[in-house]
């Protein structure tokens, strides 16, 4: 039998990764590129039949070896796969990718949110003995995505919205988000905003000490100024896990999960981000759950959306076999 491959493409607001798979789930090409907002859904299916033919060229499969696709897009999406809306891509409106994709390539395109898509690529890569009843996933990247997986399969409620834990409040009387509310995660935690309040940070703290500080805000990455002890980051990191604390926490009271994943950039600082979170969440959830619950960071680093895609466009014998009713 032929080998069928498959392509898992993950849009961000900041960067879109693409991964070839193998039947057997090997990882044979990647890449990733910026994304471009201002993109129309023409224009991005144009740019992943692109990624799927360079990542083609680049493991020198032929054309013909590829079964299917899937996207993980940054937004809402309907029970009918339909791109409902979307604070990344805010001129998106109900739009059908899949029907927009498909004619291009001439294959079955499978689409669903970002962070559904990497809670499956991080299901994907645990043994069937240990992966979980229920799966929380985080992205924090340009805003916070969010999924729950209920025995490997996605939550996703009547009108798709389920699992937006990105969107829930974390003070109520706080910060702006870009959904139209106040207080949300996702104006504390993604790598937006956590940018965003280092910035601020800095600023106040040169103007504090006469412009003494000799670095310019934002030409160090925050990792390497928490690297460097720089106190604006600590302080912004610090923001940051505790409305983290204050979200998660609340999810494992009422949902009682087994893993609580976090992906997208942020996740990137690695035990300095996870450590403190899981400490939080100990010190807030009810003891119980608090003691069963793990926080880490997704399996596949920046390709997990992209690995999730492309498993569950390979269908039954993916991870991401199935619908909730």
């Amino acid at each position: 039998m032929a080998e069928r491959l498959t392509v898992g493409i993950d849009v961000g607001g900041t960067k879109t990764a693409a991964v070839l798979l193998s039947g057997t789930g090997e990882v044979l090409a990647t890449v990733t590129e910026p994304t471009d907002r201002s993109h129309s859904p023409r224009q991005c299916a144009d740019h992943a039949v692109a990624l799927t033919e360079g990542l083609l060229r680049t493991a020198g499969r032929p054309r013909d070896a590829l079964g299917a696709v899937g996207v993980g897009l940054p937004g809402l999406i309907a029970p009918d796969r339909t791109f409902r809306d979307s604070i990344i891509l805010p001129a998106w409106r109900n739009v059908d990718f899949g029907a927009c994709l498909e004619p291009r390539l001439n294959l079955p395109v499978v689409v669903d949110n970002d962070a559904t898509m990497a809670a499956l690529g991080h299901l994907a890569g645990l043994p069937e003995r240990h992966r979980p009843s229920c799966l929380v996933c985080l992205t924090l990247g340009t805003g916070v995505g969010g999924a729950v997986l209920l025995h490997g399969v996605p939550m996703r409620g009547p009108d798709g919205t389920a699992g937006q834990i990105g969107h829930t409040t974390v003070d109520p009387t706080g910060r702006p988000c870009a959904c139209g509310a106040t207080g949300c995660l996702n104006a504390y935690a993604s790598g937006t905003a956590i940018t965003s309040r280092y910035l601020e940070l800095r600023a106040e703290a040169r103007s504090g000490d006469d412009g003494g500080q000799d670095t310019a805000p934002g030409a160090v990455s925050l990792k390497e100024s928490l690297r460097r002890q720089d106190p604006s980051a600590r302080r912004a990191l610090d923001e940051a896990v505790r409305a983290l604390v204050v979200s998660i926490s609340g999810v494992v009271n009422v949902l009682n999960p087994e893993l609580v994943v976090l992906g997208g950039g942020v996740a990137d600082l690695g035990p300095s981000l996870t450590d403190p979170v899981q400490a939080g969440v100990a010190r807030r959830s009810f003891p119980a759950p608090a003691r069963r619950v793990r926080v880490c960071r997704a399996a596949h680093g920046s390709l997990t959306g992209a690995m999730g895609a492309a498993v569950t466009a390979a269908g039954p014998e993916g991870a991401g076999r199935g619908d909730p009713p």
